[in-house]
């Protein structure tokens, strides 16, 4: 499997695999760059070598999901069999659209193979993709107890011929797959109202502070396909993620339904986002990636744990937390309120400071 792109939805799918070798192509120096500095980068591959070292292939924790998932029947043909053992047994539902890191559940990304490499080209670009076919591959497959009659626990088949793809590098190199798998960003899908609505650069619509499209007053934008012109704090921007939808589609509805005038509520005020990267929590707060002049704190513990806070004039106005760290609503907290910590310094960090009783 060959991965194309640097954000999320590829940071997820790389991880999730198992029983493949999975090739990861990014153009940046540094792994999920969309989210995460080099810091934290080399925290989650130090993770991944140490699980490989182990021999460790057990799929990610499969929690309880807290997001809406949506899936839809499909009709059976009324001149079909409905008491065959085919039609009965027959998985009719398909899935639909999910929100978050659960887009991938209920499909199974296990290969074939007793292990999985991950092979990351860094610093490179996609500039060909040409279909191939392969010759028929002799593979080793387990087969079940139920299936064992020679004592034996694996057995051959022959697979092919299949459609294989090269897939050429700027680099150079020349990668050879089974399936590509692109995941290079979110573009608006606002062709449609060209001409119509007013749009922004970047494609999107662009919307007031009640989220109603410019010179519209009763159609309403959010989420990927709207760009937002304003802000209500430096600590708050637009990315198109699923959390921010959903926000935005909640204060939509408030300005919909209410008589009044509605203000921008505290989902405008500081930027958060949650989600999972190899099979960790992720936290993101405020402005959470560094700039000239501000100061940047650490605190790793190897496989468990990582803090970064974004220090400008002695107060925080991002933080990433990654791991069970319990600090977010403190961290949002102190972005909130731009309490100064600069008597504390890089101190507040000190794992025998119970920064939470503190601020308390």
């Amino acid at each position: 499997v060959t991965v194309v792109g640097n954000g999320g939805i590829a940071t997820e799918f790389v991880h999730s695999c198992r029983g493949c070798d999975v090739t990861w192509l990014i153009r940046d120096s540094y792994i999920s760059s969309v989210f995460i500095d080099e810091v934290a980068a080399k925290f989650f591959l130090d993770h991944v070598q140490d699980q490989d070292a182990s021999g460790e292939t057990k799929p990610p924790p499969r929690d309880i999901s807290k997001r809406h998932i949506f899936t839809r029947i499909t009709p059976t043909n009324q001149n079909e069999d409905t008491t065959s053992e085919a039609n009965q047994n027959r998985d009719t539902t398909v899935k639909g659209s999910a929100l978050g890191p659960d887009w991938y559940r209920g499909y199974q990304l296990m290969g074939g193979a007793a292990s999985k490499t991950l092979d990351i080209q860094y610093n490179c670009e996609v500039t060909d993709i040409v279909a191939m076919e392969a010759p028929p591959v002799s593979m080793e497959t387990e087969v079940g107890d139920e299936h064992r009659c020679d004592g034996h626990s694996k057995r051959k088949r022959t697979v092919g011929p299949r459609e294989r793809v090269r897939v050429v590098l700027s680099n150079g190199k020349v990668v050879v797959t089974d399936v590509v798998v692109s995941a290079t960003g979110v573009l608006p899908n606002t062709a449609m109202f060209k001409g119509q609505l007013e749009l922004a650069e970047d494609g999107g619509i662009l919307v007031d502070k009640e989220m109603r499209v410019l010179n519209h007053r009763n159609v309403f934008a959010v989420g990927d396909v709207c760009t937002i012109p304003w802000r209500e704090s430096n600590n708050w921007k637009q990315m198109r993620l699923w959390t921010q939808a959903r926000s935005q589609g909640f204060y939509a509805a408030r300005a919909m339904t209410s008589p009044h005038p509605v203000t921008p509520d505290i989902s405008f005020d500081i930027f958060t986002h949650s989600t999972s990267f190899f099979g960790f929590k992720v936290i993101l707060l405020g402005r959470y990636t560094e700039w000239p002049g501000c100061e940047c704190y650490f605190r790793v513990t190897s496989g468990l744990e990582l803090v970064k806070l974004v220090v400008d004039g002695g107060r925080i106005q991002g933080a990433l937390l990654v791991g069970e760290t319990d600090l977010e609503e403190t961290m949002e907290n102190l972005i909130l309120n731009q309490l100064d910590i600069s008597h504390l310094g890089e101190e507040i960090l000190d794992p025998g400071v119970d920064i939470e009783d503190y601020f308390d």
